[in-house]
């Protein structure tokens, strides 16, 4: 199956007595018209009001401004890394002598422009991966659409931490043809839009981009320093929803290619077995991981397995330390020896025996009245007004204070060499970096020292360890596998993994298809499988929707207890893994709708090891998420296949399906699917 996505050639205009931007596509003037740079900083809003100056080399631009008096821009721009649009990035030099204080700063649109445009008519849109999700701890919920009208009041979307996809998608609802701007770095600053409905005649909406920074108020340029500013791209999309990511995607991969974790990960073969889920959560023990350990290694032949938290010795009002506190002042007492009378190394050495590579869970949050908040509170990360940051419970460090770093990169050092895991889940951390209001005592950013905390943990592991990165979901943002991790939680915790939590844990994984994949990183909808006690159909559905997302195969339950038909499905999903490769929202209805796709398809490269060893080109998802029987169906042409020259055959059973010309449909009873594999005759 071709990609069904292509972006249009743009130019860049410049006008030097006012210092706007144009980028357009110079056959239909579709594009952004009248962009002004903008900087927030000491209470003003500074904009340039002319050029100063100006240079043009091998299709590229260069200019410089006055912003202030000893404030001055400078903007480089032209084709983008891949060639898909225009590549933009502006800095900030400081000549005065005094610091000037940095807020926020991005492009607007100035009075006279037409700000972002089509051409043709239809419902105005927008698409953002934080229409999928509102999170500000501890509320978080499902929403939808993903692709829905313009906000009728301001609005602001990016703002919830480094979670969601830093792209802004804009169009119209009666063809396929998308403005799409993102970020092209994201060292220092995130990216965030203001959206607001317009009356401005030729205006689609009023409009701004705004990159900022948590760490406080703002953030000081000194006298004779120059800031390099976030890189932004601009692109004209043309391609169905579920695509229009693509060459935004083929952009960063030029620019930062081999950085990405996920071109090298082990989870694109290797599945992973985690303790936590389907009722088991802390109440694990040694007896029952070696038990389980066994028959991971049998069933999975190779892979992960992943000892989540509770293997902690008990502290009230918790059921176990699930906290850096397990480890301080030293890792002694880190195991709960009544459990675990083995400790590390035997869960480690019997991991090898069986084949697998050994994972643990980790976090580096602290306890509100645990030793460090009580020996350290100059650890302890805060707020504005010197209040400790906490979200449900928890405190998290202060990572610009060295004393922290010193000691999480000794306890990363304890677990991983002289314990011996090679793998971790990194979970209930983002908080730290999340929160609007959180102050650095020695300075840095968000951006800056959650990158420092992942870097940290994936030299540690090295280029093969497993590196799972877990809450916040990041809704599909790739920078964070820049720094290392392999797969991104990318829904929801399952939790007992009753019929409902499956369907609010889908809800907004919907971002992460076109967005992760062997190129970036891999989706993680959490476990599947499930408690014996949950309906066979209720538990393949999850199973069959966690292997259509192309993510990690992510197992967990009391296998011990499982069925010969559990088992089987376990070992065929095993079997099966091949992941990162792309996946088709034939749906079009999940991103104008509830974001629970009913139509998905897996086309499987030519060299995959799916094509290689099972002759299979693709792998079709017909989902009824309905209470009531549905009937749900695809063209096989629609496919690219044509009929008579493929054979169909039950993903779960191998039975052969058959088709009445070029319709596969199925009359589906509530919450069943139909999972079919497409074999080229």
């Amino acid at each position: 199956m071709a990609k069904n996505s292509s972006a249009n050639t743009l130019t860049l205009k410049l006008n030097a007595k006012t210092a706007m931007i144009d980028i357009l596509d110079p056959g239909t003037s579709d594009g952004w018209h009248g962009l002004q740079f903008y900087i927030t900083g000491g209470g003003k809003t500074l904009s340039p009001s002319a050029i100063k100056s100006q240079k043009n080399a091998g299709g590229n631009k260069s200019w410089r401004a006055e912003l202030a008096a000893g404030i001055e821009l400078s903007v480089e721009a032209g084709p983008s890394p891949a060639g898909n649009g225009i590549w933009v990035r502006p800095s900030i030099t400081n000549s005065s002598r005094k610091p000037f204080r940095l807020n926020s700063y991005g492009f607007r649109l100035a009075e006279s422009s037409r700000g972002p445009a089509l051409n043709y008519h239809g419902l105005p849109v927008f698409a953002h991966s934080e229409n999928l999700r509102y999170e500000n701890l501890p509320h978080s919920r499902e929403t939808f659409p993903f692709v829905r009208p313009l906000p009728e009041a301001h609005r602001v979307y990016g703002r919830q931490g480094l979670g969601p996809m830093p792209v802004m998608v804009l169009g119209r609802i009666t063809q396929d043809r998308w403005l799409v701007e993102g970020a092209g770095s994201q060292e220092r600053h995130s990216p965030s839009w203001h959206l607001d409905l317009t009356l401005t005649p030729g205006r689609m909406l009023e409009y701004r981009s705004e990159y900022f920074w948590h760490g406080g108020a703002d953030e000081q340029i000194q006298p004779g320093e120059t800031v390099a500013l976030e890189s932004t791209l601009y692109l004209l999309v043309e391609s169905a929803p579920d695509r229009f990511y693509d060459a935004y995607i083929d952009e960063l991969v030029a620019l930062y290619g081999d950085r990405f974790a996920g071109p090298h990960s082990r989870l694109a073969e290797e599945p992973v077995y985690c303790t936590w889920n389907y009722g088991v959560f802390t109440q694990v023990s040694e007896a029952d991981c070696l038990a389980r350990i066994k028959i991971a290694g049998k069933t999975q032949k190779g892979g992960i397995f992943q000892l989540d938290h509770g293997y902690q010795p008990p502290h009230k009002p918790h059921v176990s330390w699930g906290h850096m506190d397990a480890y301080y002042p030293d890792t002694s007492l880190t195991w709960d020896k009544s459990r675990f009378p083995g400790g590390p190394k035997k869960i480690v050495e019997a991991c090898r025996k069986a084949g697998l590579t050994p994972a643990i869970w980790w976090t580096p949050r602290m306890d509100v009245d645990g030793p460090i908040s009580r020996d350290h509170p100059d650890w302890i990360a805060v707020n504005r007004d010197g209040q400790p940051i906490e979200n449900v419970g928890d405190l998290h460090p202060d990572y610009s204070v060295p004393e922290v770093r010193e000691f999480i990169m000794r306890t990363l050092r304890t677990v991983i060499h002289d314990w011996g895991f090679e793998g971790i889940k990194l979970d209930f951390f983002s908080w730290a970096f999340d929160a609007p209001d959180v102050v650095y005592r020695n300075g840095g950013t968000n951006v800056y020292w959650k990158r420092w905390l992942l870097r940290s943990v994936r030299e540690e592991l090295g280029k093969s360890g497993y590196f799972l990165h877990c809450v916040s979901c990041p809704l599909g943002n790739p920078f964070l596998a820049i720094d290392g991790a392999d797969s991104f939680r990318a829904g929801g915790d399952i939790d007992h993994g009753a019929w409902e939590m499956n369907v609010y844990n889908c809800s907004w994984i919907l971002a992460s298809f076109p967005a992760s994949g062997r190129r970036t990183w891999f989706a993680d909808m959490d476990s599947f499988m499930g408690n014996p006690k949950f309906p066979g159909n209720e538990r393949r559905f999850r199973c069959a929707m966690g292997y259509m997302t192309s993510g990690m195969v992510d197992i967990s339950g009391p296998i011990e207890t499982f069925d010969a038909a559990a088992m089987k499905e376990y070992r065929l999903l095993s079997e099966r893994c091949d992941q990162g490769g792309p996946v088709n929202v034939v749906d079009r209805a999940a991103f104008f709708g509830r974001a629970l796709p009913r139509v998905l398809v897996r086309p499987h490269a030519s060299g995959s090891k799916t094509r290689k060893q099972f002759g299979i080109a693709a792998t079709i998802g017909l989902f009824n998420w309905d209470n009531a029987a549905q009937s749900l169906a695809v063209s096989l042409s629609q496919l690219g296949f044509k009929a008579k020259a493929v054979q169909l055959k039950d993903f779960w059973s191998g039975k052969t399906i058959s088709v009445e010309g070029d319709l596969l449909a199925a009359k589906l009873d509530p919450r069943q699917h139909l999972l079919v594999d497409v074999y080229a005759k």
